[in-house]
């Protein structure tokens, strides 16, 4: 499967470079964020394979997921550098109600240009450099997953989600 060409992105994007991301950093915000618990996350490089490379054990299970990227910049190795893009969930009873089947729907937007513009960006802007990081929370209920996830993404502000409350919702535009 192709990934859009950085030309069929820009023509979904009239109003302004696709490789604009805003970012918010603010140390206070940080401070905010719950101690979770999270366990050790599996990481897999995003690509139409990310669901056959996913371990047995997180197929099936409910939790949450980032997608960084991980930008290959010419510096020593020591020098780790990583943008969090996006932060979900996948819940019990919920559509795509597990890591593989939620998976599903980001694979079928590579190469896609009918899809969302921010999940066009997550799945195509950035190949071989975008990651996924699964935290497996069988263990917990879905309302703390819920929780988790908004603690989260309101505190770090991942500049791919929308759904954000509170100051958080203050960064975007909104018109």
């Amino acid at each position: 499967m192709a990934y859009l060409t950085h030309d069929e992105i820009l023509l979904a994007y009239p109003f302004g470079p696709p490789h604009r991301l805003q970012v918010v950093h603010n140390p206070e915000w940080w401070s905010e964020i719950n101690n979770h618990n999270l366990p050790e996350p599996v990481k897999i490089e995003f690509n139409e394979n990310v669901r056959e490379n996913m371990p047995e054990n997180i197929h099936f299970g409910k939790g949450i997921y980032m997608f960084f990227l991980e930008p290959n910049h010419p510096f020593p190795a020591q020098v780790d550098i990583k943008h969090l893009l996006y932060v979900g969930r996948v819940q019990n009873g919920k559509t795509n109600f597990n890591f593989f089947q939620r998976f599903y729907k980001y694979i079928k937007a590579i190469g896609n240009r009918t899809v969302a513009l921010n999940t066009m960006r997550l799945t195509n802007l950035w190949p071989e450099k975008t990651f996924v990081y699964y935290f497996d929370l069988s263990d917990r209920t879905d309302e703390e997953i819920k929780n988790i996830e908004n603690n989260i993404y309101n505190k770090i502000v991942p500049p791919l989600n929308e759904a954000l409350e509170g100051n958080a919702r203050l960064t975007r535009k909104l018109y």
